[in-house]
C-alpha cells in the first residue's frame, strides 16, 4: 500500500482546462485526474481504463478525507507510468514538484538496480 500526501497547488483550474474555473485552485487530487484523462497515444487499452478507473476510486476515497490518497502497489505503479507518460499544456513550478515526486521514485528505483549492477564481484 502506498500513500500520497494531498497537497495544494498554487495552479488555477483556468491555467489547465480551457473551461477552468478562474477561482479553484488545484491540489493533488486534481491534478492526477486531469492526468488520468489525458488520452495516451493510440488511446486507452482495456488495461488502462481497469487501471485508472481503480485509480479514480482510490481518488474519490481521498476526496472524503483531503489528506491522503492510498493506492494498492500495483496501481500506484499504474499511476507512475501515467504521471510519467503525461504531456501537460503548463510549464509552472508546483506542476514540476507534483511531477518530481513520481520521477524521483522512478528514478531512484532504476538508480538501485544499477548500482547492484556495478557492484564488482570478488
Amino acid at each position: 500500500m502506498k500513500e500520497i500526501k494531498v497537497e495544494t497547488t498554487g495552479i488555477k483550474e483556468s491555467q489547465i482546462k480551457f473551461r477552468g474555473d478562474e477561482s479553484k485552485i488545484l491540489n493533488y487530487i486534481d491534478l492526477i485526474e486531469i492526468a488520468l484523462d489525458i488520452i495516451p497515444q493510440g488511446g486507452f487499452t482495456p488495461k488502462d481504463i481497469r487501471d485508472r478507473n481503480r485509480i479514480q476510486d482510490a481518488l474519490d476515497k481521498a476526496k472524503s478525507v483531503e489528506d491522503s490518497i492510498l493506492l494498492e502497489d500495483a496501481d500506484f505503479e499504474a499511476l507512475e507510468k501515467v504521471i510519467k507518460d503525461s504531456r501537460w499544456t503548463l510549464r509552472d513550478r508546483d506542476l514540476n514538484i507534483f511531477l518530481k515526486k513520481f520521477e524521483d521514485g522512478v528514478y531512484k528505483e532504476k538508480e538501485t538496480k544499477k548500482s547492484k549492477k556495478e557492484t564488482p564481484k570478488e
